[in-house]
């Protein structure tokens, strides 16, 4: 495929792949996972969250540490406004809306009561094929709006 235009079928397939690793690192991440979500980055990958856009983490291991030593919550990440740009058959560019909700569990470690206040913001995404498989190669995180408390 190198060289050549890509169809409208492998650009969708490209989208959809992009798409669906933004969803997965959201979930994996609210699951608490970050193992698995550290794996979505190869391994060069940088990272900045949301809340210390201008804090660039570099390396896939430096992004795990950073979640292994955060205190624990509860959250849900809500993300919207999915737009992927494909560049060519092994890179990808994406933005994507968030909303994060915090809260404490129930004693039994799930449900809970959500915090008042949330937060709305983006993410500026650059994926990279390696041996067939999406990564990231890049998460730039912002905040828009903090709602509440």
């Amino acid at each position: 495929m190198s060289g050549t235009a890509l169809s409208l079928i492998e650009r969708a397939a490209i989208a959809w792949e992009c798409e669906r690793l933004i969803h997965l690192y959201a979930m994996l991440n609210d699951a608490g996972d970050f193992h698995a979500a550290a794996a979505l980055f190869v391994e060069d990958g940088a990272f900045a969250r949301p809340a210390a856009p201008d804090v660039l983490i570099h390396g896939r291991d430096q992004i795990l540490q950073s979640y292994l030593t955060r205190p624990p919550r509860y959250t849900r990440h809500l993300i919207t406004s999915v737009v992927i740009t494909v560049d060519d058959e092994d890179h990808a560019g994406g933005h994507s809306y968030l909303t994060l909700h915090t809260g404490k569990p129930d004693e039994g470690g799930a449900g809970g009561v959500a915090d008042p206040a949330y937060l709305i913001g983006d993410f500026r995404d650059r994926f990279v094929r390696r041996d067939g498989i999406w990564m990231f190669s890049e998460r730039r995180g912002s905040l828009a709006m903090k709602v509440g408390g």
